[in-house]
């Protein structure tokens, strides 16, 4: 894991320094830097954990890209906005698909924390017994003051192991790591939470439907077709869909598509709109109707392709 530990009064560093942690962070306008920025952060390909101080009047975007992101920001004149909505920066928030744009005059005190997003989803398969749970967002702040307190407990213990002992010990550094990730899993609202909420129960994939999983995702910008998901499963097609459906809900053919979808989401969010377009990325992942396309993928993810594309 990289430790960093710098002071800076220079908007470019400030910048680079924040997109260690979110790569999709964004100075828009920023004023003197006074005081410096004192900046503490560990980082590793996906994760990332930063505690800083500085001052000046500034405004900035976050975008989270494929990160889960829990924030906070502190100050006698700070505004965030998220979803079109004011929040109160204060308090932990969790930010994910959609940026978040806060705006501050004066001294904050700010921290971050960023997960990828396949292991936030992992973490929530493994802690659930659920295979086919994705996490998607249901709210920003914590779910109740006591899993607050335990987020932010679980905060200052890790911030005590990556920023301030004088040992590195990397067992002792991924273990607050993973200690991290399921707190933010727990604290803050999504469909894991409601998951455990509503108390469904967990129980393994049958290997059969494992397999189907693993065929799907390796070959999911191939031409497949149910009757190859049924062979590397060993069922027969018609056996295949009896399984899958009593074990995830869906068919194996809906979920190549969701998998299909959200390659293609990660393509249109990490490409370049003056040199791809939706239908070029939409036809790598096996949509030739770009129509269909568009609609599907507004109905799962909120917006348009080209909306993402051009975000």
């Amino acid at each position: 894991m990289e430790h960093t530990n710098i002071e800076t009064r220079d908007a470019e560093t400030v910048e680079h320094l924040w997109q260690t942690i979110v790569p999709g962070a964004r100075i828009a306008r920023a004023e003197a830097i006074q005081p410096a920025l004192a900046w503490h952060a560990a980082s590793e390909p996906g994760f990332g954990f930063c505690d800083y101080t500085m001052g000046s009047t500034m405004t900035v975007e976050s975008d989270p890209l494929d990160q889960v992101v829990v924030g906070r920001i502190a100050g006698p004149r700070v505004t965030g906005t998220y979803r079109r909505e004011r929040i109160d920066t204060a308090v932990p928030f969790m930010v994910v698909d959609r940026p978040i744009e806060f705006a501050f005059t004066g001294r904050i005190a700010g921290t971050a924390v960023s997960f990828a997003r396949s292991e936030f989803d992992e973490a929530a398969r493994r802690l659930s017994g659920d295979d086919t749970l994705r996490v998607r967002a249901t709210g920003y702040a914590p779910v109740n003051e006591q899993r607050l307190r335990y987020w932010t407990r679980t905060w200052e213990y890790t911030r005590d192991v990556l920023l301030r002992s004088p040992e590195r010990n990397p067992i002792i550094e991924q273990q607050a790591r993973m200690l991290m990730l399921e707190a933010s899993l727990l604290a803050f609202p999504t469909t894991f939470t409601d998951a455990l909420a509503a108390g469904r129960p967990s129980r393994p994939l049958p290997a059969p439907v494992r397999r189907a999983k693993a065929y799907v995702e390796a070959h999911a910008a191939e031409p497949v077709v149910l009757a190859d998901i049924a062979q590397a499963a060993r069922l027969s097609p018609r056996g295949l869909q009896y399984a899958f459906r009593a074990a995830t809900g869906r068919t194996p053919m809906q979920y190549l598509r969701r998998v299909r979808l959200d390659a293609a989401r990660g393509e249109l969010r990490s490409a370049d709109p003056s040199v791809e377009t939706v239908a070029a990325i939409a036809a790598r992942w096996g949509f030739s109707n770009l129509g269909r396309f568009a609609a599907m993928y507004r109905g799962e993810f909120g917006e348009t392709p080209s909306t993402t594309l051009r975000s």
